[in-house]
């Protein structure tokens, strides 16, 4: 997927987890949080769908009940902030345990999970699932946060090299201020 779905987030991935830890970024100088603004939790949900990373089933399970954005808030900034840590020494397993514990997730003939309840727990079932099935596959080893500054975005680095959440945005404006700052520096260097 790779962040090329035409939307005002600002990176989108093949992963849920991902795509709710990226709810939020800077737009001019200022915090815009997707959980609250910009549609909300609903609209994400539907982007979600829309990519297939939820299906109608999970979808209508999970709009059985109301979905608390400051939970998923809350959720959201533990687990940057424990992804944003150099050395990870070990994963909160328990916390991820607790939430699907909440809302038991059940298989349909497919093997989609679909959550006992819905709204929030049921929500953050379905993420924590994921997540657990990410550290099994050593997933979580893999995930990086982008190297622009000005970009929250978290992605995961396949080939060990990756800088960027998105080549065609971070990484353009990074080699562009490099090059902006050599020119510069090469001009002063010139007119001394």
């Amino acid at each position: 997927m790779d962040g090329k779905f035409e939307t005002q987030y600002p990176y989108l991935s093949d992963y849920l987890f991902l795509n709710l830890l990226n709810t939020t970024k800077r737009q001019r100088s200022k915090r815009m949080d997707f959980l609250v603004d910009g549609g909300g939790v609903e609209e994400w949900l539907k982007l979600m769908q829309q990519l297939n990373l939820l299906d109608s089933q999970q979808i209508n399970k999970l709009m059985e009940q109301p979905i608390d954005a400051s939970q998923l808030q809350a959720f959201r900034i533990q687990w940057r902030e424990h992804l944003s840590q150099l050395e990870i020494p070990e994963y909160p397993l328990d916390s991820l345990a607790q939430h699907i514990k909440q809302a038991p997730l059940y298989f349909d003939s497919e093997l989609t999970p679909i959550p006992s309840k819905g709204g929030t727990a049921g929500l953050l079932s379905l993420v924590s699932f994921e997540m657990l099935r990410g550290i099994k596959e050593g997933l979580f080893e893999k995930v990086k946060k982008c190297d622009s500054a000005p970009c929250y975005s978290f992605f995961v680095d396949v080939s060990g090299k990756r800088k960027w959440c998105s080549m065609e945005v971070c990484g353009n404006r990074e080699k562009a201020k490099k090059q902006y700052l050599k020119t510069k520096d090469s001009q002063a260097q010139q007119q001394q």
